[in-house]
């Protein structure tokens, strides 16, 4: 507020009529004490004059107290208020006073003043007194006799009075100074508010424009210098408010375009600054924060090698680059932007192809695998076969020992048949599912009871707590019952000999939470992630030579998720495994109504 003009000139109007009411009443005060002081003081050398010369005839030859007390009787009626008379002798001994409290007779005063009279000359002094605080003018004026000095008429006068009415005096001053500011306040805003009022009609309406309301217009109230600028005003936003309204249909028209667009898009100066980008494209580079980009012009530089020089040369052409940011896959399309042959820019299209790309990849794998995983079996099956055929056969024990090698190796291959098909069953929901209420401590005892030969025959020693009785769980017992054998057989294989397996049952918050914890090899930190993907083995010779086909794990997962529960692994290397099942748990009044 105090930035405005008008402000501006009622507080210069305020400035200088407190400036001038300072500078009068400062002079007027230093002159009314001034003038009193001086009263005060020629008042006080009449009355010492009237008193001097008649205290002469009580002081020399021989001094006259009765007389000299009658002088200072005199001396409190005639003229001027005194506080204090005192007549001292000539070397300022007190005779009287008329107050023999404070002067006591025959006590010597020696005060500056008192001193210079006893060498015969008037002097006199201003001073505070240090008990009551009020100053005081002092007189001391010598009685003589001829030349010689015979006596002191030593006057002492209060000018409290004096400073009462300068006090008075500054009071009217101030009072008077707040009214004058008062007035000068009023009438410099009305004549303030003559000039500055057009002038704020006109920023007002200069906001309103730059908000986009082209519609206002202003009253042309004079034909002075403002009222020419009001008129030029109007004339000026009628033609903005054509100009923006073309303007907007075209930027309306392109930005629908790109804000609609799937793929990306950047736009980039001759400079190589980025001054668009669409919502598509901060997505794709997690620009979230940054929604123009400027930060980000030498990281997008670098992450798609774009060199602006490379595109100056006529014969330029756009160019596709692939690039990865994080785990995004992107796809760009850079092309040289021109205006009249001359190239103004770029522009980048992009393309998010993370799950063409991921799906790709998956396939290629996927069928590595699968590939991989027949032509072993089938290699050893063909090579025991040619073996046979080239005369093998007529030893029966080679034979025997042959074709039971070619049996495992069919088992092999079957059960990696089976998984696949389960796991497309599970993946195109064409499995079908016989849930019913299932008893997971009786379920688990069943599946330990078909392992416990497998786990003597390691000479491993299992724990169990198995809460008895358990809730239920609404279930397809025997898809359940695969992943329990699939990972309690998991952590027999992978536990060493004299190890220990350990399994938990409990309930929690309406859920039932199955764990299986070993003593076993363990799985390295950076393999755990993908421990569910297909195919995915931790030591592939390892587990190969121990039946695995990759898909338990996998499998588990699918049959869980699908039951709304969840399994999670936690291992360290060289330490165990441990892997935490959770299922919900079946109310028992749903049960009683099944």
């Amino acid at each position: 507020m105090l930035r405005s003009i008008q402000w501006k000139l009622v507080s210069i109007y305020i400035l200088l009529i407190l400036l001038a009411m300072e500078v009068v009443g400062v002079y007027l005060v230093q002159s009314i004490e001034k003038y009193h002081v001086n009263k005060l003081s020629e008042d006080l050398d009449i009355k010492a004059q009237l008193l001097s010369g008649l205290a002469e005839r009580y002081l020399y030859p021989v001094p006259n107290e009765q007389g000299m007390e009658d002088l200072v009787k005199l001396g409190q009626q005639a003229g001027t208020e005194v506080n204090y008379i005192v007549i001292l002798d000539e070397i300022a001994g007190i005779i009287t006073s008329n107050d023999e409290t404070k002067f006591q007779k025959g006590q010597k005063l020696l005060t500056p003043e008192i001193t210079q009279a006893t060498f015969g000359r008037e002097a006199r002094d201003i001073r505070e007194d240090p008990r009551s605080k009020i100053r005081y003018m002092y007189l001391a004026y010598p009685v003589k006799s001829g030349t010689r000095v015979v006596g002191i008429i030593y006057l002492i006068s209060s000018m409290e009075n004096i400073y009462k009415t300068i006090g008075d005096t500054k009071t009217v001053l101030f009072i008077a100074t707040l009214i004058a500011l008062l007035v000068t306040g009023v009438l410099g805003y009305a004549l303030s508010k003559t000039i500055t009022g057009p002038i704020q009609e006109v920023t007002r309406n200069a906001a309103l424009l730059a908000q986009g309301n082209f519609d206002r217009k202003i009253q042309v109230r004079s034909n002075d210098e403002i009222g020419k600028l009001t008129g030029m005003f109007n004339f000026l936003t009628t033609r903005l408010k054509e100009t923006m309204e073309e303007i907007s249909d075209e930027k309306e028209k392109m930005e629908a375009i790109l804000t609609n667009m799937a793929d990306g898009v950047i736009a980039l100066n001759s400079r190589g600054e980025i001054i668009h980008i669409n919502p598509a494209a901060r997505q794709m580079l997690s620009l979230e924060e940054d929604p123009t980009g400027k930060n980000f012009e030498s990281a997008l530089k670098d992450l798609f090698k774009i060199n602006p020089e490379d595109f100056l040369g006529e014969d330029s052409r756009a160019r596709e680059v692939l690039v990865k940011k994080d785990k995004v896959v992107i796809k760009s399309i850079i092309a040289p932007l021109k205006r009249e042959s001359r190239i103004i820019g770029l522009i980048l299209v992009l393309q998010d192809i993370t799950k063409q790309f991921s799906l790709e990849n998956m396939r290629k794998e996927f069928v590595a695998n699968v590939s991989h995983e027949l032509r072993t079996p089938l290699t050893t099956i063909k090579s025991y076969a040619e073996t046979l055929l080239d005369g093998a056969m007529e030893e029966p024990s080679v034979a025997r020992q042959f074709m039971g090698v070619i049996n495992n190796e069919a088992e092999r291959m079957t059960r990696l048949v089976n998984d696949l098909l389960e796991l497309s069953r599970l993946d195109n929901k064409e499995t079908r599912w016989d849930k019913k209420p299932v008893s997971p401590s009786a379920l688990l005892k069943d599946v330990i009871s078909k392992m416990t030969v497998s786990i003597r025959k390691k000479n491993l020693e299992l724990e169990t707590d198995i809460l008895q009785p358990s809730p239920d769980i609404f279930a397809d017992r025997d898809k359940i019952e695969q992943v329990f054998q699939n990972i309690l057989s998991n952590a027999i294989k992978y536990t060493p000999e004299g190890g220990k397996i350990f399994i938990k049952l409990e309930s929690m918050d309406g859920r039932v939470r199955i764990i299986f914890g070993d003593t076993g090899i363990g799985i390295p930190k950076e393999d755990l992630p993908r421990l569910f993907e297909r195919f995915y083995r931790v030591d592939k010779t390892r587990s190969r030579e121990l039946g695995g086909t990759g898909l338990g794990l996998s499998i588990a997962k699918e049959i869980v998720e699908a039951h709304d529960g969840s399994i999670a692994i936690d291992s360290e290397l060289g330490r165990g495994t441990r892997v935490t099942i959770l299922l919900p748990a079946v109310e028992e009044s749903a049960v009683k109504n099944m």
